[in-house]
């Protein structure tokens, strides 16, 4: 795989050297060079003898850096160019209409108001009361508070014990 990274880049450095120009991001350029990778190992068939793999030279590697730090230049005045655009941008916030609720919870205040407390309808809370509980199921063998019902017979049962006498009976 290095071998053919490092192909591949060679490659890429001549082409940039004749002036070619890159996209950051080129899924089309990505598959073709996959497609050619394959092909390489496909052909690599077993009685031939493989490349060795060169080592660059100080020399090379500072010419591969040249073009790096001009690509990376050009990548960072195209940012650059981007953000100043947007900063251009005037964006604009939706104006809200109509009556809106406003909740405020702190850790030792909670409070509702209302933009618009005419438009609240009136709430009448004298004689409201919470539901009652529901009422607790007793053990239909036992007579105990009930933790559990039975599917099959539909009873409610306490105990392991309760269960088996419901089961045998059923």
């Amino acid at each position: 795989q290095g071998r053919e990274a490092r192909a591949q880049w060679e490659r890429v450095r001549e082409q940039r050297k004749a002036g070619a120009e890159f996209p950051l991001h080129n899924a089309e350029a990505s598959k073709t060079a996959a497609i050619d990778a394959a092909q390489r190992r496909n052909e690599g068939g077993k009685g031939r003898r493989q490349e060795e793999e060169r080592r660059l030279t100080q020399a090379e590697l500072l010419e591969e850096a040249k073009v790096t730090a001009v690509d990376n230049e050009k990548d960072l005045q195209r940012l650059v160019r981007i953000e100043e655009d947007m900063k251009k941008v005037v964006w604009r916030k939706r104006e809200l209409t109509g009556p809106r609720i406003v909740v405020v919870s702190r850790k030792d205040h909670f409070s509702i108001s209302f933009s618009d407390p005419a438009s609240v309808p009136a709430l009448n809370w004298e004689g409201a009361s919470a539901q009652p509980p529901p009422p607790k199921q007793v053990c239909a063998i036992t007579g105990k508070p009930a933790k559990y019902l039975d599917p099959k017979t539909g009873q409610y049962y306490a105990t392991l014990e309760a269960f088996k006498k419901l089961r045998a009976n059923a």
